[in-house]
């Protein structure tokens, strides 16, 4: 071994490189053979083991491409190709968008430096290179640029794992074949909108058939976003199903569901609900809310919107409150429409809310013609909600009316977007 590289030697042997690291991949790009001899033995004295070598700009971006470094070993001045250059070239790569670059560079200019970074170095060494520098840096980049790729696979395992979760959500809505049982055994119009303001919600809705064909509609919203809303949205419909002797009485299934629900939430979470029992039969309509906005009723085809009372303790707040269930008329021509409070307290464009109010005016507004999805869309331009913007709080919407004259029975329909809507996404579906 020649003088040099025993001095190599010598001045590292002390530095310790952590667990982990001697097997990363290093590439050493540099024209002057000398010098890459040089920084390979002062790496291979710290026991780094995994190098490669570039004998200019041209071979290291093809060695990028084939050997997939860890760390980049960058000389300035190379005759094919600048080091600069090279530099912007592999950063323009997304594999090596963030991947560590040292340049080394005999002349520190500061515009000159100014231009390294502006082209994506990491970082620079001075020549002629000092051992222990050279190996402290390296180190550090190589720590955290581990970091960074482990932090990378975490977000994308989350990513996964949440996406698993939302279409899970996704499956405890109404599906297909449940709601064109409901429009076409109550010769009903349905349509729905439901859109969370992060992967996952706290809005839930459903459906339940009830014997002779009547079926109840239930819209919860529970406090807060994310996973803990989402992972209640579960427990919830898990107890309403189990509850199915009460599905035809609102009053009693919201008491008993609250009586649980006590003994499940944490202090401070709780769900606003409502439950509407529809009887096409009868005419008529069976309600119980806790906290929930007020449903709005358009009893027949000339009448105007009504604002439901939506009195009660939210669900999960307070043991023993029994609610009570109260009894409207749903004539044919009629129109019912549930929403959560993400629709009537969306800030528009100058911080403005609709508010309940609001929507029962613009239902009022809406033509006798319009389908419960145009009914949708325009309630939800009235309030200035649109797919592209972000939602401060998750919205669900659920129209369904008996509007225009009698139809033959089999002939209730819902509209396709809900379908697909039912089936595929719980993350909102176009507007228009």
């Amino acid at each position: 071994m020649s003088p040099l590289m025993d001095t190599v030697e010598t001045a590292v042997d002390e530095r310790i490189v952590p667990e982990g690291l001697a097997d990363a991949r290093i590439l050493i790009a540099d024209d002057d053979p000398l010098c890459r001899r040089l920084v390979a033995g002062v790496l291979r004295a710290q026991k780094f083991t995994n190098i490669e070598f570039a004998e200019g700009g041209l071979s290291a971006m093809e060695q990028v491409r084939r050997f997939r470094p860890d760390l980049l070993l960058l000389d300035m001045q190379m005759p094919d190709m600048s080091g600069l250059e090279v530099c912007r070239q592999i950063r323009a790569q997304p594999d090596f968008a963030d991947a560590p670059i040292l340049v080394q560079t005999a002349t520190v200019d500061r515009k000159k430096m100014g231009e390294l970074f502006s082209a994506g170095a990491s970082d620079f060494l001075s020549k002629p290179i000092n051992p222990s520098e050279l190996i402290a840096r390296v180190v550090v980049h190589l720590e955290r640029w581990n970091s960074l790729r482990a932090l990378r696979d975490y977000r994308e395992r989350i990513s996964r794992e949440l996406e698993a979760a939302r279409r899970m959500q996704v499956e405890l809505l109404p599906d297909p074949i449940t709601l064109q049982w409901a429009a076409r055994t109550a010769d009903l119009r349905i349509a729905s909108y439901n859109r969370s303001s992060s992967e996952l919600g706290g809005d839930l809705w459903g459906m339940l058939p009830i014997n002779n064909g009547a079926f109840g509609i239930f819209l919860a919203d529970f406090t807060g976003h994310g996973i803990n809303a989402a992972l209640n949205t579960f427990r919830l419909h898990a107890l309403i199903h189990e509850y199915k002797g009460l599905h035809d009485d609102p009053g009693a299934l919201l008491s008993m569901l609250n009586e649980r629900l006590v003994r499940l939430l944490r202090v401070g979470q709780f769900a606003t609900f409502m439950y509407v029992v529809v009887d096409h039969r009868a005419g008529v309509l069976k309600c119980a809310s806790a906290g929930a906005p007020p449903a709005i009723l358009v009893q027949g085809a000339n009448s105007r919107a009504r604002l439901c009372d939506s009195s009660g303790f939210p669900l999960g707040v307070e043991r023993g409150v029994r609610y009570r269930t109260s009894r409207r008329k749903f004539p044919v021509g009629s129109l019912l429409l549930l929403f959560s409070d993400g629709l009537s307290e969306f800030p528009d464009a100058t911080g403005a809310r609709v508010g309940d109010d609001g929507l029962q005016a613009a239902l009022n507004a809406c033509e006798p013609a319009l389908t419960p999805q145009e009914v949708i869309q325009r309630l939800c331009a009235t309030a200035g909600m649109s797919d592209s913007c972000p939602l401060p709080d998750d919205t669900t919407i659920v129209c369904l009316d008996r509007r225009g004259k009698p139809r033959q029975r089999g002939q209730g329909s819902i509209d396709r977007a809900t379908t697909q809507l039912a089936a595929t996404s719980s993350c909102g579906r176009p507007l228009t």
